[in-house]
């Protein structure tokens, strides 16, 4: 038998990788709870997304409910809980251990003692070296008593860890002997004592379960994923899964598919398939004045997670039909809402409006991750709604605002990704850029590393840099540039370098390769990247006074590759920013925040910036329309800056 301290030792290990999700609610949460034991129900913590998942399939009739009251045993005295205790646990039958763990458990529970407590110990150590011979029906009814127990702090406490790890033993020892049923039984009650993610039995059966999917039901399915979300791990054959959803797909109402697409979302799954993604939008446009909130922001989140381009203007059809929907929504569906368009690149200007004014409602409860989405979602549309105050100075007066200091300090990032996606709206609050780059705040939210500031950081440093050089007066060191520039930026494409290049690169080294010939050579252009908080460099040319060309090949040191860089001389120099085929608005074919951000900031520094459109420059197949299209765009930067 595995002894306590070994077991302890192993959990303490196992329970590192849990992670506490945000739940589905604006308001703040306190700590997690593992089970209780006052009211009728069991008391256990539960995201209210996932709790509202159980529910469906519990009222569907394919989950146990964790009624706690039916399990009531006969209320002990004190005088008999202190007799219990100092029984010889040695002599006891197995079948009087069970009775008695759900009695002492449930004395406990109107009392408040905890299972640690060293005065159990005898009784835990002989309660776990007989749930082997308990029968299913005794094994369940243990699962029950340890649920009346209060609360611990954790699921690695003493006695408490005892006694779930051997029932995860135990149940494991079973597994070949029980139907799909009867593991999801087992499985629930795991869940019920929040230790799903750490239990070896689910991960188990949930392997077994994605190896058979042929052979299971419609509701096994939904079950299958609901807890492969629980555990936040896909199992090799997960892809059956979608495959059945596909071929069974009229079977699946639309509250089970956003059980679905929870699992597959928190397990990082995307969908394949095509043509199960868009009758699944077809199904929420069906149902979109039915459609509860939880689930349309699960939907829409797995949506966005498999979907990164919309050819037929399925998102934007989807939106347009959504909108209507935006005052009953939550801020948090409204903003999945926003982000779906987002991700694809699809604009709807309406539905961004009236997300905007539903937000503008409540934006005082409205959460700082939540504003920072949606301040990505308008800074990449570059769109600003027409609502009647102006939505980012309600923004910026909430990031200013005192009541919101103890969310900044625990959400100390999202709050930077708001300050620094502002910029892309050509918004740049020095008061929060000079709070975000002040060492203290860096310490507290990022750690004492610089590897770990994200981009936003660089951002927020280049553009203070750009525009408020003057009012900005934290900055980062110059070391810590250097090494954020080399995180966040990649490599100049090289012809001479063989690498898989994508799109974008291949662009990029056709354009360098067109415009080095029409100037004269290798010298005349070059690819540099002059702000390092854009992942890529742009191609770099330079024109005297008269309008000739000259060489820029020598003209950057690599020694001042991470910083901010002006034009070297008062020659005329021009900058080429090449738009890929994901980096301009589905359509309209313009050109997002970021690359308009770039522009401006370009401009700024001195230099003469143009974008270079995927959308047009594929369409030419010679190299004299190519040359033609790239000497307009380079005489029209030379005479207009945007």
């Amino acid at each position: 038998m595995i002894t306590k301290t070994y077991r302890y030792l192993i959990f303490s290990k196992c329970y590192n990788c849990l992670i506490q999700s945000t739940p589905f609610v604006t308001q703040k949460i306190i700590a997690k709870k593992f089970h209780n034991t006052n009211n009728v129900y069991a008391k256990m913590y539960m995201e209210n997304e996932n709790k509202y998942a159980y529910n469906i399939m519990q009222n569907n009739g394919y989950q146990i409910g964790f009624n706690v009251d039916k399990k009531k045993s006969q209320s002990l005295t004190k005088e008999q809980f202190l007799n219990i205790l100092e029984r010889n646990w040695l002599k006891e039958t197995p079948q009087e251990i069970f009775k008695l763990f759900s009695s002492v458990g449930e004395y406990c529970g109107e009392n408040n003692i905890c299972i640690s407590s060293e005065q159990f110990d005898h009784y835990i150590d002989a309660l776990t070296d007989c749930i082997q011979f308990a029968t299913d029906e005794e094994l369940i009814s243990i699962f029950y008593a340890l649920a009346k127990w209060p609360e611990t702090e954790s699921i690695r406490t003493r006695n408490y860890i005892e006694v779930w790890a051997s029932l995860d033993d135990e149940c494991l020892k079973r597994i070949n002997n029980w139907s799909f049923d009867e593991m999801f039984t087992f499985i629930s009650l795991f869940y019920m004592l929040n230790v799903t993610r750490v239990s070896d039995f689910t991960h188990k059966c949930l392997l077994k379960i994605t190896g058979k999917t042929k052979k299971l039901t419609k509701s096994q399915v939904v079950q299958t994923l609901f807890f492969i979300g629980i555990v936040r791990k896909s199992p090799p054959d997960i892809h059956n899964l979608e495959v059945y959803i596909e071929n069974n797909f009229s079977q699946f109402s639309l509250d089970e598919l956003a059980i679905i697409a929870m699992g597959l979302f928190k397990s990082k799954t995307p969908i394949r398939s095509t043509t199960l993604l868009l009758r699944i939008i077809d199904k929420i446009k069906k149902k979109s004045t039915q459609i509860h909130e939880v689930s349309l922001a699960s939907l829409l989140k797995i949506i966005r997670y498999s979907m990164k381009r919309s050819e037929d203007n399925e998102i934007y059809d989807l939106l347009d039909t959504l909108q209507h929907e935006t005052s009953r929504l939550s801020i948090m569906c409204n903003v999945q809402m926003a982000l779906v368009g987002t991700s694809t690149l699809t604009l709807h200007e309406d539905c961004l409006t009236k997300i905007a004014n539903a937000t503008l409602k409540s934006i005082s409860s409205t959460r700082l991750k939540d504003l920072e989405r949606l301040t990505l979602t308008y800074g990449t549309f570059n769109f600003r709604p027409n609502t009647e105050i102006c939505f980012f100075s309600k923004i910026l007066e909430e990031l200013r605002k005192q009541e919101r200091e103890e969310e900044i300090k625990g959400h100390g990032r999202s709050f930077s990704c708001c300050v620094a996606y502002l910029g892309l709206l050509n918004i740049y609050p020095v008061d929060l850029m000079n709070k975000i780059l002040s060492p203290d705040f860096l310490l507290k939210t990022y750690g004492k590393h610089c590897h770990q500031y994200g981009r936003e950081i660089l951002t927020i440093h280049n553009t203070a840099k750009i525009f408020a050089k003057e009012e900005v007066v934290n900055f980062l060191k110059d070391n810590q540039v250097v090494i954020l520039s080399k995180k966040y930026t990649d490599y100049i494409p090289d012809e001479n370098y063989e690498k898989q290049y994508n799109i974008s690169e291949r662009m990029f080294l056709d354009v360098i390769k067109i415009v080095r010939d029409m100037r004269g050579g290798k010298q005349f252009a070059t690819g540099r990247h002059i702000i390092t908080h854009h992942q890529r460099g742009d191609i770099i040319i330079c024109n005297n006074s008269q309008g000739v060309p000259l060489q820029v090949d020598k003209a950057f040191s690599d020694k001042n590759f991470a910083f901010v860089t002006t034009p070297p001389d008062k020659n005329v120099w021009a900058a080429l920013i090449i738009a890929g085929r994901n980096t301009l608005i589905q359509k309209l074919n313009t050109s997002t925040g970021h690359l308009n951000a770039k522009v401006r900031e370009l401009n700024a520094l001195g230099y003469h910036a143009a974008i270079v459109s995927w959308h047009i420059y594929n369409k030419l197949e010679k190299n004299d329309k190519k040359i033609e299209y790239l000497n307009n765009l380079i005489k029209e930067a030379l005479n207009n800056k945007l």
